[in-house]
């Protein structure tokens, strides 16, 4: 019954059959690279004179840069097809009583100095979906970033709804969820926890990506598995025209990118960087710990025939670190990711759309503690392998119909125990670690233009998950309505759940947390999520402004008791605590995108919420990165062709923090007096008010016939001393010779200027 359900909400965009009628469609690829443009904007005119009068429909390409117009009549048109970066093309075609392949490539420039969206539909524009922004990896290049290497985790962070966990952070808490909610894709594979250095910096290579897209809410159907947000990244394919690629070198890492054609029907692209943390530390003391991390991206694809595209991609990132105090003393850390997809697009005809991928995912950490011949191990590790089909039918006018499917199969293992030579076995701490599992996915969903001015988008999806026996249905939808003023009203619902939990000791996501299924004791999470917003186009629409309000209530979250630790025989279960959690807020945003001067404004106003019945006495209580005012301000300006500023401006209410504000003596078993802290209620008290600016000078100049930028950046402009946290410390008075406990401030980062340096090839 179960599985007949499922396969139900599959086959149900195929229930209807469409009449045979031509269709123009092609792939839109960029004329120098020879690249997929995504969401470039395709429509179809009766006269070269662009305007509503002569529209005759529209569409918009798909992550492969596959679009097509269904239904057409014989005749004689024009097609315009733009995208932001590119020269409107105009071309002129013939339909003559069959269907028609019309492959467009596009002319990139360096500077949109007018409006390229044509009247195409814009309502319904993939950019336009409520909760959605994409964003250029050559707009994240050039904002300011710390040591010098851009970070799109850190400028996503400046996006209205997105915050920061705190300054050591580079995790997305978007609208009041935890990073874990978060689904985060590389070429449509899962990638659990991407991050360097703690946290502190993500492991995607912004010169391997080619787009970046944001859900922050409510999103469609065809995605799942996470309760908040998704972020949805490609990488570059490789161009196709020639051998070339970018380096790069910072005062924190060196980079090297290098794509190019195989043969006239294939290419590749390879990029990697390597932090040297450890040679830096190496120059100041020769008793500095190993500490290096690395990552590298990879992706090759070959061209079967016109109708059909082989892609096989990875990405490899690790984090290493070692202390080596003695010879029966060390420490030694570990963490990162791995994942490979090998990707099957196939054209089956111009109304039919589809590609098949077989992914492999691998997330792990691994820590060993030794001392005097006795070592403390902890472990965590997730593998996925993952069949996946999608297909879009695009038979009709009004109606895209997507369906997919996604067959996982999980193994999770986590570990924690003594080896001691005198002890035969070694003393597992977690009781039964490693658990195999499986999940099955299902989802169809139509967006539908109901009428020339309201467009729908509605669906379903559904869930098997095997450990715990669970299956659940989520109805999603989502509605804009364009009113005849040119403002696009919107709305959307959505169902979520989530079967894998991250299990944090803090509100700082860190490696060591602990990735851990759904079972028969605990729960799935899930949210319900609903959002209303409005949204146009302003002054000569060189501006967008966007007004958003969310609410999200969240059930069967997981944290970890106060009282839990890991004691021999304890079932990790036993440790967690289940509860709930509530977010909503206001979110205001203007971006401009075009001319020699882009950036945008965010603000938002929220408030987050959490109750556990083991936490905090049963009372609720704002987690860590609650914040109630969010302000960002982005800048990019291009001065002439050789300067160039980024900068970015942030101000946001002080952390949630529980504060100690006491001390008593406690006297053990063994009686030893033991000094105790009183706190405040969780999460009670907040720190001062967070802001920074930060700048990024570029100087762009020739040299070995090579296109060069020197990049100047100043991280904390002014200074501002942002405090990180409290910590009971000291304080000693040279008249009366004594010492008096006193709250300190901790901070992190003062102004930190550096170089950095890149050429293209």
């Amino acid at each position: 019954m179960k599985f007949s359900l499922l396969l139900f909400i599959w086959l149900l965009p195929f229930t209807i059959l469409s009449e045979e009628k031509y269709s123009i469609s092609g792939i839109v690829s960029d004329d120098t690279s020879k690249e997929a443009v995504i969401s470039a904007t395709v429509a179809l005119y009766t006269d070269s004179i662009i305007n509503k009068d002569n529209f005759v429909k529209g569409a918009y390409s798909n992550k492969f840069g596959f679009y097509s117009l269904p239904n057409i009549s014989s005749g004689t048109y024009y097609l315009a097809v733009s995208s932001v970066g590119y020269k409107i093309k105009l071309t002129k075609l013939t339909v003559a009583n069959d269907d028609l392949r019309k492959n467009i490539q596009l002319e990139s420039i360096s500077v949109m100095t007018e409006e390229v969206t044509v009247t195409a539909d814009r309502e319904s524009s993939p950019t336009s979906s409520i909760s959605t922004i994409s964003i250029s990896p050559s707009f994240v290049s050039k904002m300011p970033a710390f040591g010098g290497e851009v970070d799109i985790f850190r400028t996503l962070q400046l996006l209205p709804g997105i915050a920061a966990g705190s300054e050591l952070s580079s995790g997305l808490y978007v609208r009041g969820g935890s990073p874990d909610q978060n689904l985060i894709l590389l070429d449509g594979v899962t990638v659990y926890n991407p991050s360097h250095l703690a946290g502190f910096i993500s492991s995607f290579n912004n010169d391997a990506i080619k787009d970046i897209r944001m859900i922050k809410g409510a999103f469609p159907a065809e995605y799942g598995g996470r309760l908040s947000s998704v972020l949805d990244l490609t990488m570059k394919e490789g161009r196709k025209d020639k051998i070339g690629g970018k380096a790069g070198i910072s005062l924190i890492s060196s980079k090297l990118t290098v794509e190019g054609p195989i043969n006239e029907n294939s290419s590749f692209m390879i990029s990697g960087r390597r932090f040297y943390f450890d040679l830096l530390l190496g120059l100041i003391t020769n008793d500095a710990p190993t500490y290096y991390f690395y990552d590298f991206n990879a992706k090759a694809n070959y061209k079967l025939s016109e109708n059909d595209v082989l892609y096989v991609s990875g990405y490899f990132a690790r984090d290493v670190f070692g202390v080596n105090e003695n010879d029966n003393d060390d420490i030694s850390v570990n963490w990162g990711n791995s994942t490979a997809n090998l990707r099957w697009m196939h054209i089956v005809s111009p109304e039919l759309f589809t590609n098949f991928s077989l992914v492999y995912t691998d997330y792990i950490f691994d820590s060993n503690i030794g001392e005097d011949d006795v070592v403390f191990n902890t472990g965590s590790r997730i593998r996925d392998i993952v069949l996946k089909g999608d297909a879009q039918y695009l038979a009709y006018d009004d109606h895209i119909i997507k369906t997919g499917i996604d067959i996982t199969w999980h193994n999770f293992n986590a570990n924690a125990n003594f080896n001691e030579p005198e002890i035969e076995e070694d003393l597992d701490f977690l009781g039964e670690g490693n658990i195999n599992t499986f999940d099955i996915a299902l989802y169809a969903q139509d967006e539908w233009k109901a009428t020339e001015r309201l467009d729908v988008n509605y669906g379903l999806r559904g869930y098997y998950f095997q450990q715990g026996n669970y299956l659940d249905i989520e109805p999603r939808l989502s509605a804009t309505y364009l009113t005849e003023e040119g403002v696009r009203l919107k709305g959307a619902f959505a169902v979520a759940n989530q079967y894998i939990h991250l299990v944090v000791r803090n509100n700082i996501s860190l490696p060591t947390d602990l990735w851990f299924p759904s079972t028969e004791n605990i729960l799935p999470s899930r949210s319900y999520q609903g959002v209303l917003g409005a949204e146009m186009n302003i002054i000569d629409d060189t501006y967008l402004i966007s007004l958003e309000g969310y609410y999200k209530k969240m059930d069967n979250l997981l944290e970890y008791r106060d009282d839990a630790e890991f004691t021999l025989g304890i079932p990790l279960e036993e440790q967690f605590t289940r509860g709930e959690g509530r977010a909503y807020g206001i979110e205001l945003f203007l971006n401009k995108q075009i001319g020699n001067f882009t950036g945008w404004i965010g603000y938002t106003l929220a408030w987050t919420k959490r109750q556990f019945a083991d936490l905090n006495r049963g009372n609720e209580f704002y987690p860590r990165y609650d914040r109630r005012h969010d302000v960002s301000l982005t800048l990019n300006y291009e001065f002439n062709d050789t300067w160039e500023l980024g900068m970015a401006w942030v101000y946001g209410t002080g952390q949630a923090y529980t504060m100690p504000t006491s001390t008593y003596i406690w006297r053990d078993d063994f009686n030893y007096n033991d000094e105790k802290y009183q706190f405040s209620e969780r999460n009670g008290v907040r720190l001062p008010a967070y802001h920074r600016m930060d700048l990024n000078f570029m100087y762009k100049f020739e040299a070995y016939k090579l296109p060069w930028v020197l990049s100047i950046n100043i991280y904390n402009v002014y200074d501002r001393r942002n405090p990180f946290a409290w910590n009971v410390g000291y304080d000693y008075n040279d008249q009366t010779g004594e010492f008096t406990k006193e709250l300190k401030q901790i901070t992190l980062f003062p102004i930190i200027p550096t170089l950095g340096l890149s050429f293209e090839f």
